[in-house]
């Protein structure tokens, strides 16, 4: 390499290091949401959305030259989660762990109903939800089509409408 290919590829180096580091708060506000939202639990959810922006990192070239890398990151997290939830039912063989923020009622019947979803009607919504992203943004994160997140998303929103409807709405 020559002198001037060099100071090129610093160049390179550090303005692809600068867009990471601009686009660093976004990515792991997003990554943590869904992890939080899967796993119920603040730790695990900043290591792991931590864990899924350090992957983008390594791979920041790459992932910002097709586009919005958000949707990348988040599935990254997502399947972080899951597979640490999996490990845990596997070693404990306990259900999902519902860590709770505050005390109120609304969300710990929130959580038990999220926990009570099957895996990928839970993953759509918390990234169609809870998460705020598109549904064509889902279908690419969960590597499904728009219609499946539609299906799934319908699904698990009649369910948690029955989950979650007191008992006194109900007549």
């Amino acid at each position: 390499m020559t002198e001037i290919e060099v100071d090129a590829a610093l160049i390179d180096a550090t303005a692809g290091a600068l867009d990471f580091d601009s686009a660093f708060p976004a990515l792991f506000a997003g990554a943590y949401r869904v992890a939080f939202r899967l796993l119920g639990n603040r730790e695990d959810a900043a290591d792991i959305a931590q864990e899924a922006c350090a992957r983008a990192c390594v791979r920041w070239r790459r992932l910002s030259r097709g586009g919005d890398p958000t949707p990348w990151v988040v599935r990254v997290a997502g399947n972080l989660a899951i597979d640490r939830w999996r490990r845990r039912r596997t070693v404990a063989t306990h259900p999902l762990p519902v860590a709770v923020a505050t005390t109120t009622p609304e969300r710990v019947d929130l959580h038990r109903a999220l926990a009570e979803l099957s895996g990928r009607q839970r993953e759509v919504i918390v990234l169609r939800y809870f998460a705020d992203l598109s549904e064509a943004t889902v279908a690419e994160a969960l590597g499904c089509s728009v219609g499946t997140v539609k299906q799934h998303a319908s699904r698990a929103l009649a369910s948690l409408r029955a989950t979650l409807t007191p008992r006194d709405e109900e007549k």
